[in-house]
């Protein structure tokens, strides 16, 4: 959805609210602030660029949220050589409770960025999908071995608290303030201003909430736009609730007792049950650990309480779900037990399974990435990778800006939503169909799955060159991409 830009009048702004446009010399000292001049393509017909680019232009980003959407936001920001501030309702970062799925779409720009030595280190490649029956039969095996050839890089399972470390680290610690709830955004034609819940205020030309499922900026830009009856309905719905599930990471395992997860490949597993309707997933990480999750409704023990399975998943309820999967196979040898009796409380967590997209990205001076419009299924493998590439995406687009009147920042803001929405919809809806396919019982579900699981191997392939994007960040030098197959990325629009 694309709506005008408002008429604020900046008389009504509170008077307390004075822009201030940040100068040079708040600039980081490693930023890239010379000038630029290369020949680049527009992202879309909606933002036609000149061939010529000038240097990012004065202004100052506000990035609510420190998940990795909100944090790659702004270590390229850092590189681009823009101001901005990130605002995290949290104390501090939680202790990893899972893995993150790193593909070929943003190691591309990873490594653009000098950060693959570094992620390579946390990082264990994924060498196939295995789909196992309750015994732990094989029932089909997916092999990724092979897009490394043919896209360049193996896919990735990374810890997600040591890759939020990586980018904090090379941004500074001084960039994030924590304890910034975010209780108000007010945009006008000067900026837009962010009030927190201890009285703090922010202000600067733009607001990213990159906040997740449940943004308080989105609900905030919502409410505005519901006031003007120009939010699609389905923006108004909950998000869609599909299951429950509980997941954890174990301490550094003995590989006498677990000598696969010594491996440098991991292979990521899906064990489907065979009487209760759940589904496990398993793999190896670096640093010796196994990550695991599982989901299905047996994740609601007592079926009296109706709010169970919505309500505030607290230590109580993980002891209770840990109690009905502890017998459970896995493919490593013994029992989920074992492994839940190796994993510390606080790294296991009870999380409700939701996914949806929404109609509307932006509004104003105020723009939504991550999990904030798209909410996939948290074994889905596609959040955080969806996030990253929104965050390039909008990154090169403010880049390209020479100025920050409201017109131009709408301009732009149209411009990523036209890219990226198209694209996270449909991941999204694929998302959906697999969560389905391998949480469904039944004769058809199971041969349904062992059809996919046992396609030709240019059939998968077909399938996942229609995934690749690959895009990199303009304003950085260009690294050559090793991937045989070519692509057409969604991110190389037409020249003017």
């Amino acid at each position: 959805m694309t709506v005008n830009p408002p008429s604020y009048d900046p008389n009504t702004m509170p008077q307390s609210f004075t822009y201030q446009s940040t100068d040079t010399s708040s600039r980081p000292s490693n930023a890239t602030t010379t000038s630029f001049s290369t020949t680049t393509n527009s992202y879309s017909t909606t933002f036609p660029y000149s061939s010529h680019v000038q240097e990012p232009a004065k202004f100052k980003v506000l990035i609510v949220g420190a998940g990795i959407g909100g944090l790659m936001l702004g270590y390229c920001l850092e590189r681009c050589g823009i101001e901005y501030v990130i605002l995290e309702r949290m104390g501090r970062h939680q202790v990893a409770k899972s893995a993150i799925q790193l593909t070929a779409n943003t190691l591309l720009a990873i490594e653009q960025m000098g950060l693959l030595p570094e992620v390579m280190r946390i990082a264990k490649p994924v060498s196939c999908v295995t789909l196992r029956k309750h015994n732990m039969t094989v029932v089909g095996k997916l092999d990724t071995l092979y897009c490394k050839e043919r896209y360049g890089y193996h896919s990735l399972v990374v810890k997600r608290t040591e890759f939020i470390e990586i980018l904090i680290k090379r941004m500074g610690s001084h960039r994030i303030q924590w304890n910034r709830k975010v209780l108000e955004v007010v945009n006008g034609n000067a900026g837009v201003q962010c009030r927190c819940a201890n009285n703090h205020v922010e202000q600067g030309d733009i607001i990213v909430g990159a906040d997740g499922a449940h943004s308080a900026v989105r609900q905030n830009l919502y409410r505005s736009l519901q006031g003007k009856n120009v939010l699609p309905k389905s923006d108004t719905e909950d998000l869609k609730f599909t299951q429950n599930a509980v997941m954890g990471m174990t301490n550094p395992l003995d590989l006498n007792m677990y000598p696969a997860v010594g491996a440098r490949f991991t292979e990521c597993n899906i064990i489907i049950g065979k009487e209760s309707p759940y589904t496990m997933w398993i793999n190896s990480t670096a640093g010796n650990r196994i990550n695991w999750c599982v989901t299905g409704p047996l994740l609601t023990p007592d079926k009296t309480k109706q709010n169970f399975a919505v309500s505030e998943f607290g230590p109580e309820a993980v002891e209770a779900v840990c109690d009905l999967i502890h017998d459970l196979k896995i493919p490593f040898g013994g029992t989920l037990g074992d492994l839940i009796m190796k994993t510390p409380k606080e790294c296991i967590t009870k999380v409700l399974v939701e996914e949806k997209h929404y109609k509307t990205w932006h509004y104003g001076r105020t723009v939504l990435i991550g999990e904030a419009v798209h909410k996939f299924a948290s074994f889905s493998g596609q959040g955080a990778e969806q996030a990253i590439l929104d965050a390039i995406c909008l990154v090169n687009l403010l880049h390209k800006l020479n100025t920050y009147e409201l017109h131009e920042i709408t301009k732009a803001f149209e411009a990523y939503q036209e890219e990226r929405l198209p694209v996270t919809k449909a991941a999204v809806q694929v998302s959906g169909q697999v969560a389905n396919l391998l949480n469904s019982q039944g004769f058809s579900s199971e041969f349904k799955r062992k059809i996919v699981f046992n396609l030709p191997n240019w059939v998968r392939t077909s399938s996942v060159d229609k995934m690749q994007v690959r895009p990199t960040l303009d304003f950085l030098p260009k690294i050559e991409d090793r991937g045989s197959r070519s692509i057409k990325s969604a991110y190389s629009i037409k020249s003017f």
